[in-house]
Order: C-alpha cells, then structure tokens, then sequence
C-alpha cells in the first residue's frame, strides 16, 4: 500500500488521529513526513465527526467497506472526495478504518449540496431514514450515537419508538404526504428520553422507494423542566387557593395565575431597571386599571417613614438569601389617605454569578395587624387592671410558666417572692415552701402536695386555704383555662375570717339569748319539782305524819329532777362546745357496730339498718360515749323521720378535706385526711325553709312531748368541740342524710395515745383511813362533800379557799388525796394549789371540782394528765368511784 496511487491512511479512531499513511497520503494532505501526517486532522475535529468515525466501525461488521463522499480539508483549502472505509485492527487489537480516496471531484460544481451535506453530517440533530416496512436504511452520526446500529429489519422503528401504534400511524402520514409531529418517549442506548419527532415523506436515493426522513431532537430535559414548572405552578395555585376559596384552579401561565391571587406581585429587575407590579399589587393600595402605575422611588415614598430603612435593609441585595424568601412587615400608604399594613415575601434569583432580580408578593395583613394591636391593648389593660385589684393574680402557660402577674402576686408570696419572674415553673414555686404548707393539709411528704397541687390545677377549680408563716390567712385558687393555662389568685382573708369570727360570736349571743329562755323555762320546772318535794318532805316532818316510803318517793322525785337538770346542763354545754370530753383513739366501724347492735332493740321491726362500713378505716381520737350518743341521736331521729318504716343506713369512709368542704354557716376546717360517719335515712326529709335552724337549742319539728330540741345542738357541739364539721342534705319526700367528719390520726399517735390511756393502772389500795384535805369555798357544797366522804370511812379536813389548803398542806403533807374546786377566792385557785403543793409533794393526786366545764379541761397550771376532773353536781357513786381511783394511783406512785 506504500507504493499506491491512491491515498491511504489508517485512522486510530480512540484518540481521533492518523496512525499510518502512504506516499500518496502525505501528498494529499501536503505534509513532508509521516510523523506531520499524524498531526492531521481527519476532516474537522467535532463530536459529530467523531462519532460518524465510530458508527463506521461499527457498520463494517456488516459489509466489506462503505463509501462516503466527503469534504476533506488540506491544507485547510475544500477538496470533495469519494472515500472508502474499511475496518482493520491495530496494535493492541485496537479497531481503527483503513480509509482510500477513490476520487476526487470540484467542490465549486455544487457548492449549495456540498453545504447542505456538511451541515447536515455536523448538525446535531438525529437524522434517519426508514422504509415503510419500518427497516432503518441509513443514519447520521447523531443517531448512530443515541441509538446504536441498525438492525435492518421491519422491527426498527417500532423497537425505537416502544409503540406499534404510534409507528403505524407515522408511516400512515408519509403515505398521505403529511408531516408527522410528536413528542414521544424513545428508546436510546442509555435510557429511554423524550424526543420531538418530525417524519417527512422522501425517496431512497438508492432504489428509488418512498422513505419516512425522521429528525428528532431531545427535549428530555426540557419535558423534564416543564414538568417541574408545572409542579411550582400547581403548588402555587394551593397557595392562591388557601389565601382565597372563590380562585379556581388554573393552568394558565404564571402571570395570569398571579393576577387571580389574592397576594400583590412585585418584580424589580435589576438587569433591564424594569419595575412591575401586579393588579392586586395596585388594587391593595386603591389604584385602578386606568390609574398610571407607581414606580419604584414612588413607591418608596408611600411607605411609613419609620419602616423605610427596615423595608430597605429587608429587601437590599446584600440581605437577601437565594435559598429562602426575606419576610418584613410595613406600612404603606393607601390612596385615600390611610395606612395599609403589608407583609412582604422577596426572594432574589442570580444570573451569572450577579443577582438579577428580586420578586416578592404582598399580603394585606391589616386586620391581623389590627387584632395584634387590640390584643396588646387589651393586654395593656388586664395588666393595669390587675394592678388595682385587691388579690394578686397571675397567669401560667400550658407548660406552667409564668407569663404575667400584678405586684401583689409577688407580695404575697413572701416565702417565695425571689422566684417570682417571668418564665419560672409554678411548680418550682410551690416546691419553695412545701415543707411548711404540706403538714397544713395532711400531706406527710411535701413533693405529694406539690404534685397533687399541679394535677388539681389542671382538672378543676381549686382553693387552698393556709396560714403563712407571718400569721397572715390567706387563699389560693387555681382555675384551669380553655388555652391548658392556669390562672392562679391569692387573696389575704385575714381580714374577713375575723369579720366572720364576730359574725359567729354575734349569732352566738343570739343563740345564747334563746338558749337562756329555753333554759331558764326548764330549770323552773325542775326546780319546782324539788321544791314542791322538799316542801312535802318537810311538812310531814313537822306535822309527825312521817312516812317512810312516801318520804323516798319524794326524795327519789327530787333526786331525778337533780339528774334531769344534769342531763339539761350536759346538753347545754355540748351545744356550746364546752362539754367535758374524754377523748381517745379508737376505731369508728368497731363504735358504730357496737351502737348498731343494742339499737337494733329499740327500733321497730319495720325500720331497716344497714352499715356500709370502709375496710381499712382510718382511726380517730373522740371521746366514745359522745360519738355513740351522737349516732343514738341521729338514729333516732331518722327512725322518727320515717313514721312508716323504712331503710335507715350507717356509713363510714376515708376521706380527703380540702379547702372546698366549706361549713354554709361560713365556718372551716382544718384540710387534710378525715373519716366520714353518715346516718341516712329515706323519710319525709327538712323543709328548706327551717334547715338552717335545725341545730338551734330547743328548735324541734317534733310534736309537743316527743323532743327537747337539744339533739341536734349536742351532735354538732360534740363534733365541732372534736375538730369536725358535720353536714346535712335532705330533699322533702326522699330522706335526710347526716355526715360526721372527724380528723384522722396517723399509726404513730394512735399508739402514743392508747399507750398514754393504759399508762399508770393502780394496784389494789388497802390503806384503812386515807386523808383528804378538802378545799371548797361553797359551804353548802362543802358540807355535803364532807359529809359523803366520811360517811364512806374517809378522814377529812376542810378549808374554804386555796389559800388555806395551802397552809394546811404546807404544815402537813401527808394527805393522800386533795380534792379541791377550780374557782375560789384568794390568791390560789385550784389548779394553782396543784401547782404550789407539788412542789412540796410531787406524787401527790388531785381530784378537781367545777361547774364550768372551760375550767374542767383546763391543762397546765399543775394539772396533771393523772388528776381527775369531776363536773358539778357530782353524784355520790362517781365521787367516791373517783376518790377510789385516785388513792390506789397515789399509793401506787408513792
């Protein structure tokens, strides 16, 4: 091939040179060596080119060469020639094209098809040539490198396409002598793209047949842009339909969308210093159509002077981020006058590293800036307004932060007065002082209350009523809100709890006034039953008609006008709270069982009792006699209340007080753990109109002769005197229910009082003539005592006043026993003559007299735990029962 003719050279087709190549080659290409040669280009050094170059390799793997005619460029000057290429393999088993110049011709003949065949073998387009049967006859280099070499066969088109319909109706087209148009997804070496394809019909220049021509061009990126433009604008339409329901869903163009917007469109481009702005732009600040649109110093003008530099600072270049979109809040004005508040969105977009434009929209937000303001305003208010107020008052968030209070909020909250800023946990204020306010409602462990106290607060409204450390009574309330906040009040009662107090002591004087008159009615009774008695008595003594069983009648008549005046007297002083009590820690279901048994006999047959009785019930510290007596009471006013027969149920329970369980006679108790005694019945039930009355002294709805009108007032004298309230519901016609609450008392000092209970039981005392000094300024008094005393084998010595006993004792301290009253003349009462003669005599037992049962459980003052106290008038058995008791202590002790 060196000594040839013709040109031939070896093209490498990888790096896209010439390898080898013969004389007549160098000629042609006019180099003076081989190695210039290989500096040559093969015609122009293009992606085209090169992939022509390889589609030839490809394509030789079918036939034994191709020709081509092609325009080659020595010495950078046209030459039209006809050329052969072969495939061969190099070193390496590199493929390369064994290419001939067959012929040459002149260019200039047909210059016009020789540009054409140029720009159509270096245009990028993909250009091919099917047969009616669908068979690719001939592609160019753009083709061959998107979809590989033919197959030639019927099923090529169709294999491209991916769509025998769509093929069909191609071919269809060409037969017709129409143009067929389409964007269709293809089928390419690398992935399937989308293609803009146009067929034209044409004529194979080889046989002369009918062809379909197809050029395509790729629009994959393109569709792919357009899809995503149609998602921005779908999202755009959600916005505009969010801000407004009456827009429709559009696919109009963008700019037409944004005219149904509700939001006004601004774009400054900063290329071209164009500045539009959109109708709704316009209409937000009352221009019209026809009304010449501002520009941007204008516009400029129209905003408020205090937020120009933020709506500059806001909407300059160097502030704005390409990632998200700038907001800012201002005030333009409108065009009749008055302020419009805008929000504005910009965002900037670049170009060539410089920034472009910036768009944004408007948003008239007007009414929402109108709202903030009352909002502030009124806000503004509440918090001068709380200021006035006489409580302190604050607000927590649904997280329990403080978000405000008034200054005597802080006030009065001494303990805690440090914590209270903006922000802190109410919870954090309640653990501040709940080792002192815990124990005052019956909370053992202060974090319990502080976590009972935050859970309440979230159900309902609550009142907590203390006593702070200053003394001061004050009460806080916590009421949930609608929004999960908490507003809390503390309000100083101190004031009112002593109006209340004088209140009570008013309506005390009153109730003492009728208690004086039912009092006085029955005494005068009583005392005619003595009298009338003794008088008898005593004339039969004087006339010498005396009649020794008709004489014990008359006594025994006096001595239970005596005992009726006790009983009246007992009563009166439970009413007042002032009867002597003899409190002990016991279980209440073991006092209402024991009561329930024995009255069990006394209720007729047609009344039902049930106890409902709580296991585990907490235990109390009462005195037993007045609890049952009480229960006697009410059981047998509900047995009363149901003339014909009924259900009569007892009940106990544990329970919890709170500041809520309010007495309706403005009267409280002490919060904490309590237990529950309820008498029930199902009878006729307390008219409204007189409940409130019912536990006034000798007030009865009973028929004359059935009630003294005491019961009642000795059931809540009892109650209160033990730290309880008691309670009553009652509905005309259904029945009446009765609740005792009595404070609960823990493990701990239920064992300390019934150990302080058993202490000190005497040994049997058998001392002949035990000497008591007895001191009572009351002569009559003395005398019976006196008398009853040695009449029992005592030895007495007497002194009318506690000055004298202490002289007497202070000579002679070997009594074993002095009985003594509580209010005498002189300088020494009776607890003071305990006091003075046990610094003489410690061991040395004490039985005290009163008719005053406030000085009858009077402690300190030398009284001791020991020391009996005995409530005037004293029967003969309880006083020597008492003196008994005393000397086998004494005796025991000495």
């Amino acid at each position: 091939m060196e000594t040839l003719a013709a040109p031939i050279w070896i093209f490498d087709v990888d790096p896209h040179a010439i390898w080898w190549g013969n004389a007549a080659a160098q000629t042609f290409w006019k180099t003076r060596s081989l190695e210039e040669l290989k500096e040559r280009d093969f015609s122009s050094d293009s992606a085209t080119v090169r992939q022509r170059l390889r589609q030839l390799v490809v394509d030789q793997d079918a036939c034994e060469h191709l020709d081509e005619t092609w325009t080659l460029y020595p010495a950078e000057e046209p030459v039209a020639a006809t050329v052969r290429f072969r495939s061969v393999l190099i070193e390496k088993g590199r493929s390369a094209l064994l290419v001939e110049i067959t012929s040459q011709r002149d260019i200039g003949l047909d210059i016009h098809s020789a540009r054409i065949e140029e720009a159509v073998r270096y245009s990028g387009i993909i250009l091919s040539m099917f047969s009616l049967s669908g068979a690719l006859l001939a592609q160019n280099a753009a083709s061959f490198d998107c979809y590989g070499s033919a197959r030639e066969d019927s099923r090529d088109l169709v294999h491209r396409l991916d769509d025998k319909g769509t093929a069909q109706a191609l071919f269809d087209a060409v037969r017709r002598s129409d143009v067929f148009e389409a964007e269709i997804e293809v089928r390419t070496k690398s992935a399937n793209k989308t293609h803009r394809l146009i067929a034209h019909k044409g004529r194979d220049p080889a046989t002369g047949d009918i062809v379909a021509v197809l050029s395509e061009h790729d629009i994959s990126d393109l569709v792919l842009l357009r899809r995503q433009l149609s998602e921005l604008n779908s999202n755009l339409e959600e916005r505009v339909a969010e801000r407004s329901a009456s827009l429709q869903i559009s696919e109009e163009r963008f700019s037409l969308a944004m005219r149904g917007a509700n939001d006004g469109l601004w774009d400054n481009n900063l290329e071209t210093g164009e500045v539009y702005f959109s109708p709704r732009w316009l209409e937000m600040l009352g221009y019209g159509s026809e009304d010449p649109a501002p520009d941007l110093d204008t516009f400029l003008l129209l905003v408020h002077p205090d937020d120009r530099e933020l709506l500059h600072s806001a909407v300059s270049p160097q502030n704005l981020d390409e990632t998200k979109a700038a907001e800012v809040e201002f005030r333009i004005q409108h065009k009749d006058g008055h302020w419009v508040d805008i929000l504005s969105r910009a965002f900037l977009t670049i170009k060539d590293g410089r920034v472009a434009r910036i768009v944004g929209t408007h948003i008239d937000i007007s009414e929402r800036k109108h709202s903030e303001r009352m909002l502030r305003r009124l806000r503004d208010i509440l918090i001068e307004g709380s200021e006035a107020l006489p409580v302190g008052v604050a607000y927590y968030d649904q997280d329990f932060k403080l978000v405000m209070c008034n200054t005597l909020y802080k006030a009065m909250l001494p303990v805690s007065a440090h914590l209270v800023v903006r922000g802190v946990h109410f919870e954090d204020i309640l653990r501040n002082s709940a080792a002192y306010m815990a124990g005052q409602f019956g909370y053992d462990n202060p974090e319990e209350y502080v976590q009972e106290r935050i859970r309440a607060a979230r159900v309902e409204r609550q009142r907590w009523v203390h006593e702070q450390s200053s003394g001061r009574t004050v009460v806080g309330t916590e009421i949930p809100t609608t929004g999960n906040g908490v507003i809390s009040i503390i309000e100083d009662i101190t004031e009112e709890r002593a109006r209340q107090k004088q209140l009570q002591q008013a309506q005390k004087m009153e109730a003492i006034g009728q208690l004086t008159g039912g009092v006085a009615h029955d005494f005068n009774n009583l005392l005619a039953v003595i009298m009338g008695n003794l008088e008898l008595l005593q004339s039969e003594f004087e006339a010498q008609t005396f009649d020794i069983a008709e004489a014990e009648a008359l006594i025994d008549a006096a001595i239970g006008a005596v005992r009726h005046g006790a009983d009246l007297t007992s009563s009166m002083l439970a009413y007042a709270r002032k009867a002597r009590l003899d409190p002990t820690v016991l279980d209440p279901n073991q006092a209402v069982q024991e009561t329930e048994r024995w009255m069990r006999r006394t209720i007729q047959s047609n009344v039902e009792i049930e106890t409902v009785l709580q296991g585990g019930i907490w235990s109390i510290r009462v005195d037993r006699n007045s609890l049952q007596n009480a229960l006697v009471n009410l059981i047998l006013n509900a047995r009363d209340s149901m003339e014909g027969g009924g259900k009569l149920t007892i009940e106990t329970a544990n329970l919890r007080i709170d500041d809520t369980y309010f007495d309706s006679r403005d009267e409280t108790i002490t919060p904490g753990r309590y237990v529950m005694v309820a008498v029930s019945d199902v009878g006729r039930g307390i008219a409204p109109d007189v409940i409130d009355q019912i536990y006034d002294p000798f007030f009865t709805t009973k028929s004359v002769g059935k009630g003294t009108g005491l019961g009642l007032s000795m059931v809540e004298g009892f109650v209160r005197q033990s730290g309880g309230t008691v309670r009553v519901y009652s509905e005309l016609g259904k029945g009446t229910s009765f609740k005792l609450y009595f404070r609960a008392v823990t493990q701990d000092s239920a064992k300390t009082h019934e150990e302080s209970s058993l202490a000190g039981v005497p040994q049997e005392f058998t001392e002949v003539r035990p000497r008591i000094l007895l001191a009572e300024d009351k002569p009559e008094v003395m005398a019976v005592l006196e008398k009853t005393l040695v009449a029992a084998g005592y030895d007495v010595t007497t002194a009318k006043s506690g000055d004298i006993a202490y002289l007497i004792f202070e000579e002679d301290t070997g009594f074993n026993l002095v009985l003594t009253d509580i209010v005498m003349p002189g300088r020494l009462q009776g607890p003071d003559l305990a006091k003075e003669c046990r610094l003489l005599r410690p061991t040395v037992p004490f039985i005290f007299l009163s008719g005053y049962a406030s000085e009858s459980t009077v402690h300190g003052n030398g009284l001791s735990p020991d020391d009996v106290r005995l409530m005037k008038p004293v029967s003969r058995s309880d006083l020597l029962l008492a003196v008994e008791t005393c000397l086998k202590l004494g005796h025991k002790q000495s």
